[in-house]
């Protein structure tokens, strides 16, 4: 299990920060709503999500050629872990991740409000289908085993045979679930040069399907290769029903009937609605607000309210709340104290559900509820976003995932700092995120907008200049955006300054 999230998460191209260059940009109407909920005063009188998707895979460990990237028949090669794949070594905790986000179709924004303040009001409707997994604070020599198959070339990598080994607070956790969400946001103060906006989002999660294995404290030795020892190791282990059980579906009846059981799976009669919120706020600069005086106002729209900020400074908290899963039957939590075990014997022909097997003869079963919990990948983004000239910027941004359970069951993003130059206005946007995340990957991405479409990557170095890559990521959606329109022009009649009216 372990050998496979982290080599998949290398693998395949499903990011931690989903459309990255775009975050801080006040061009970014509905798609900015899961990262900072504050969206009032926008330049958008309507934006509508017609599709959005973005997937990203993390990690610090293994690293993929980027020949076999670019040649993707290199990957049937016989030799392709030799010849292919590369480990970072360190003596690190080996991380790893991999998300996916799909923005539902008619997820939509638009602003309302009295005469001279049309943009003090915003609401939105969104709904996402998302998935996440992660494995963490795997030790550098457990991934080392794993990775190389408990043989003689796992032997000679780490010389495990014979060691007393440990692995504290190891995890591995994933979940898919949709969520469905209402914002409301208002500008609160509008004085002067300073403009303050809030906003919230109220969510309804719907789990789909979703998994955990944690181990506080792993102590395990191997005397021999076909003889392990697992010393006084208490394990947290849960499924939501509807996956592989010893109860459910075999690895044969899969195979028979695919579709059926991915219907199974990812049905919402296993999960539990939850609520969730989001909350932001940001605070604007507008020190050329003088020269749109009253005295410049006309009928057709408000300068005041069409002007570019200077300086913007936003925060926000993404997805406070938790997933609820009814338990499978036979995922338990158990304890394990076995000495010089033969293991040689042991196969798994039914995935999961030899495993299971497995546990429940072998272990010590320990009582637990019939539902679980996983909690949500809670998120704290900040962003600086300076306009340097007209329409060229820079956007300065944290987003910050931390694990803040107490049981370590909360489903994580990866923290990522970035600096984003970019070039931005109503119809055209291009954006150079660099980036570097917790895990210790270099990014530099681009993004590009073009009217309703918007396609970018976090991280273009994997296809031109690394020689390994580690992380991929690829983002992209479409909308019909509707921008407020009827700008005054100096020397339009409207826009003069009008006499005073002599009553005399």
């Amino acid at each position: 299990m372990l050998l496979f999230i982290i080599s998949a998460s290398c693998i395949y191209n499903l990011q931690a920060q989903f459309f990255l260059g775009l975050r801080g940009s006040q061009y970014g109407g509905v798609t900015n709503v899961d990262y900072n909920p504050a969206i009032a005063n926008s330049p958008f009188l309507v934006d509508i999500n017609l599709i959005a998707a973005a997937a990203t895979v993390n990690n610090n460990y293994i690293g993929v050629s980027r020949q076999a990237l670019l040649h993707p028949y290199l990957f049937s090669s016989a030799n392709f872990q030799q010849d292919f794949l590369h480990e970072r070594i360190n003596g690190r905790d080996k991380d790893a991740y991999a998300g996916a986000q799909l923005t539902g179709p008619l997820s939509f924004m638009f602003q309302f409000g009295r005469k001279g303040h049309k943009r003090q009001n915003a609401i939105a409707f969104t709904y996402h289908a998302n998935i996440i997994a992660n494995a963490e604070n795997v030790n550098e020599t457990l991934a080392r085993i794993a990775y190389y198959g408990l043989g003689t070339n796992a032997q000679a990598a780490t010389n495990f045979l014979g060691q007393s080994l440990s692995n504290a607070n190891l995890g591995l956790k994933a979940a898919a679930w949709n969520d469905y969400g209402i914002t409301y946001s208002r500008v609160i103060l509008d004085k002067g040069e300073n403009l303050i906006k809030v906003g919230g989002t109220l969510k309804l999660e719907q789990p789909l399907a979703g998994a955990y294995v944690q181990v506080s404290n792993l102590n395990y030795k191997w005397p021999e290769y076909d003889l392990l020892s697992i010393n006084h190791t208490s394990v947290s282990y849960a499924y939501s029903e509807g996956l592989i059980t010893s109860k459910g579906y075999s690895a044969a009846a899969i195979a028979q009937d695919m579709p059926a059981y991915l219907n199974n799976v990812f049905n919402t009669k296993y999960g539990i609605p939850t609520v969730a919120a989001d909350m932001g706020a940001v605070y604007e600069w507008h020190p050329d607000r003088e020269k749109y005086s009253a005295d410049y106002n006309c009928d057709c729209q408000s300068l005041k309210d069409r002007d570019r900020y200077k300086l913007a400074v936003g925060f926000s908290i993404i997805d406070f709340g938790a997933l609820r899963f009814k338990r499978g039957d036979y995922s338990e939590n158990f304890y394990a104290n076995i000495n010089n075990r033969d293991v040689a014997g042991d196969k798994f022909p039914n995935g999961i559900q030899s495993l299971d097997d497995t546990i429940r003869s072998r272990f010590q079963v320990l009582p637990t509820k019939s539902t679980f919990t996983l909690w949500l990948p809670t998120r704290f983004n900040i962003f600086i976003d300076y306009n340097i000239y007209k329409e060229f910027g820079v956007t300065v941004a944290t987003m910050v995932s931390p694990d803040m359970s107490p049981t370590q069951n909360m489903l994580t993003q990866v923290t990522t700092f970035s600096v984003t130059p970019k070039y931005d206005n109503r119809w055209i946007g291009v954006y150079l995120p660099l980036s570097y995340d917790i895990y210790g990957n270099f990014g530099l991405g681009a993004t590009l907008r073009l009217g309703p479409l918007t396609i970018g990557t976090q991280d273009l170095l994997g296809l031109f200049a690394k020689k390994y890559v580690y992380n991929a990521d690829i983002h992209a959606s479409l909308k019909i955006t509707i921008p407020y329109t009827g700008i005054c022009k100096k020397g339009d009649v409207r826009f003069m300054k009008k006499p005073p009216i002599d009553f005399g």
